[in-house]
């Protein structure tokens, strides 16, 4: 069969990056459509979708679903737009693609007989940047190591390696496996729907990393206000991790990773925001509950109050 490829994003106050995802698109092989999710309702985004040289579908729910319910909401579009749809290309809205890795994923995925795939991912500088839970455990404890691709490939070989878990930037997932294990979850809202997802996926299909193409991880600059934000999303994947770990059958993989979360966040932020984390780990392992639980003292809603969305649901092109 041939792959019928749509990639879904969800995105929110961030035209610039889009634009930039949207346009390396253009330029990759065997790429059929796109699906954007815009949480945020803004109109340059959804100028950004018009302008697109692309076959496009874009969609404002009219609030902010977060980064798990945007992907949930685009991949179910995606499946009701494009009946013949064989794998659905899962990217954040600041990566850039190069041309030719899609064509090496599916090729990699079809011959590993794999449901879920990811690439190198690489910072501005094209060193190794996020990478996936390698089953490797020698591997795993190379690619954590700073280097380019070039050398990883070097020490580790040039054949894909079976994954865990991995970052949501760039994910290539068979719609066999979309059918089958459900879209992301929309409680998880931001920080470890990814997670939970390529979990989910992996605990019942093969997952594998392909080490020969990369995809760019290209975050805007922090400022003051992102800065900010950054603390309580840190603590939303702490109790997202603790959820994930304890409560879910194919989480127990990683509970052995919370002591060195916990650690992390303690050694990166200052000591008066340690009862978040606190707390924020007390409502994932005790109250069972992800960050994007909708009641007046999660993750979400805190955000929420904040933030507000306009009402825009349009099909482009």
């Amino acid at each position: 069969m041939t792959p019928f490829v749509v990639a879904v994003t969800a995105t929110r106050n961030r035209p610039r990056e889009l634009a930039r995802l949207l346009a390396s698109l253009e330029k990759v092989k065997g790429f059929e459509a796109a699906v954007i999710v815009d949480n945020g309702g803004d109109p340059e985004t959804e100028k950004v979708v018009i302008n697109a040289r692309l076959k496009t579908c874009y969609f404002a729910p009219g609030e902010n679903l977060g980064c798990g319910g945007g992907l949930a909401l685009a991949e179910k579009t995606a499946l009701e737009k494009f009946p013949a749809l064989t794998h659905i290309w899962i990217l954040d809205d600041d990566a850039v693609v190069s041309p030719d890795v899609l064509e090496i994923l599916l090729r990699e995925m079809q011959r590993e007989a794999a449901d879920i795939a990811c690439p190198m991912i690489v910072d501005e500088r094209g060193q190794v940047g996020w990478f996936p839970g390698l089953l490797d455990h020698e591997k795993f404890d190379a690619i954590r190591q700073p280097q380019t691709p070039a050398e990883f490939v070097a020490k580790c070989g040039p054949e894909p390696i079976c994954f865990s878990w991995s970052t949501g930037v760039s994910l290539l997932v068979t719609r066999r496996a979309i059918d089958h294990l459900g879209f992301h979850r929309a409680d998880f809202w931001v920080r470890g729907e990814d997670l939970e997802f390529s979990l989910r996926i992996t605990h019942r299909r093969k997952g594998i990393f392909v080490p020969t193409t990369t995809v760019q991880h290209l975050p805007p600059r922090e400022t003051p206000s992102t800065a900010d934000a950054e603390m309580p999303r840190h603590a939303a994947m702490l109790q997202n991790i603790a959820y994930v770990s304890i409560y879910l059958p194919h989480g127990h993989r990683i509970l052995h990773t919370i002591p060195g979360n916990l650690r992390r966040f303690f050694r990166t932020w200052p000591a008066r925001d340690w009862p978040q984390a606190a707390f924020a780990f007390w409502r994932g392992a005790i109250l069972g509950r992800p960050a994007g639980y909708n009641d007046k003292n999660s993750f979400r809603c805190q955000f929420e109050r904040l933030h507000n969305s306009k009402n825009v649901n349009r099909i482009i092109k």
